[in-house]
């Protein structure tokens, strides 16, 4: 008989090459070891034989369903299965893994292909968990923006998917709900193990290595828990924080019409402040956006940035205080009212001249936009 030709390619494949060596009792092993890998996989259960068997096809709601489960016919084909393969693997897995044990080549094609059965059964069979289902259900516009809804929706992926549920959410980044996602990838993020991690961390750097789609940057910068930042590659890094700054250096933001016009994709920069490389060159352009004469330049950085400054130095550099001065001796009073209800930095800690500047303010005439900055 040519057994190659009569079982699925992948359990040949599995069983081939202790076979084609005549090592029949390891080919009928690595043909069980294949099955129980395939429950892992469909049911994202863990455990081995019976106790795997029964978390994978047992219970009144199986994680691998063999069919509709809607007769007492249906019924019963599940539960035989769950009981005929404990019987197998208590018959025959288990006395070939711990006692020796000689087959012949006829023992070996018989139980690997009916092993072969069992696993086009399975193939078959319909898992309880879906991941596009699941995926829908995060992009859902019903999704709960709570941390207790986030964290239920974890408990629901099979420990084994959650590494590929992270990867098909991702391949759909254009459609994420900033909030959303923040609080669902929190809540899984704390659920992987360190390899996971460094999967995705490795994903997401190829991606940054060459992508300019700012749907995906935007994803990476305001879902992504920031502790994963700085295991992104370096040169990723650099290339995306330089992309950031430089759209931080064009942003402008109109008060009257409360509209950003350039520089989105910067407006996302706060959420790796603390963690960004290139903090010193983000601290320059923001200053160099406060010496600015234009309002609108000036405006973007007290709507988007400000507030978050303290994570990228935590205590005034000297640029800052240098542009607040001179914003403050021009009697701008729109700084004037930030620092005097929302300072970045506490007051004991400002240097003594932005103090003084502070204490001595003196309300100035509105002036007419101009394009030309104070070299700074």
């Amino acid at each position: 008989m040519n057994l190659e030709t009569r079982l699925p390619s992948h359990v040949w494949e599995a069983v081939r090459a202790n076979y084609e060596k005549r090592n029949f009792t390891g080919a009928i092993l690595d043909a069980f070891y294949f099955l129980s890998e395939l429950l892992r996989n469909k049911s994202g259960t863990e455990g081995d034989g019976a106790s795997l068997i029964g978390l994978a096809l047992g219970g009144t709601v199986p994680k691998i369903k063999l069919n509709r489960l809607q007769t007492e016919s249906e019924l019963s084909v599940q539960r035989g299965m769950e009981q005929l393969l404990r019987g197998l693997y208590q018959s025959v897995r288990n006395p070939r893994s711990h006692d020796k044990v000689v087959d012949s080549e006829d023992d070996a094609q018989t139980l690997i292909l009916f092993v072969g059965y069992v696993v086009k059964q399975i193939d078959q069979a319909k898992a309880q968990f879906s991941r596009s289902d699941f995926v829908r259900r995060v992009l859902d516009p019903d999704f709960v923006p709570q941390e207790r809804y986030a964290e239920l929706l974890v408990l629901d992926i099979p420990p084994r998917a959650r590494f590929d549920v992270f990867l098909d959410l991702y391949r759909e980044n254009e459609e994420w709900k900033a909030e959303n996602m923040r609080l669902f990838l929190k809540a899984l993020f704390e659920t992987l193990n360190e390899d996971d991690i460094q999967k995705i961390s490795e994903v997401v750097t190829e991606d940054l290595k060459t992508c300019d789609a700012e749907s995906t940057i935007r994803a990476v910068l305001g879902s992504f828990p920031p502790s994963l930042w700085p295991q992104v590659g370096e040169a990723a890094r650099l290339r995306v924080e330089n992309k950031i700054i430089r759209s931080v250096r064009d942003g402008r933001y109109e008060n009257a019409s409360e509209q950003c016009r350039s520089g989105a994709l910067g407006t996302w920069s706060t959420h790796i402040f603390a963690v960004m490389t290139l903090k010193d060159e983000m601290l320059g352009v923001i200053a160099s956006k406060i010496w600015s004469r234009s309002s609108e330049e000036r405006a973007y950085v007290f709507r988007y940035l400000f507030n978050n400054l303290p994570d990228l130095s935590p205590m005034v550099p000297e640029r800052i205080a240098s542009a607040l001065c001179s914003r403050l001796n021009a009697g701008d009073v729109e700084v004037h009212g930030l620092l005097g209800f929302l300072p970045p930095w506490d007051e004991v800690n400002w240097p003594e001249k932005l103090k003084n500047a502070y204490s001595s303010f003196k309300t100035a005439e509105p002036v007419k936009d101009s394009d030309n900055e104070i070299p700074f």
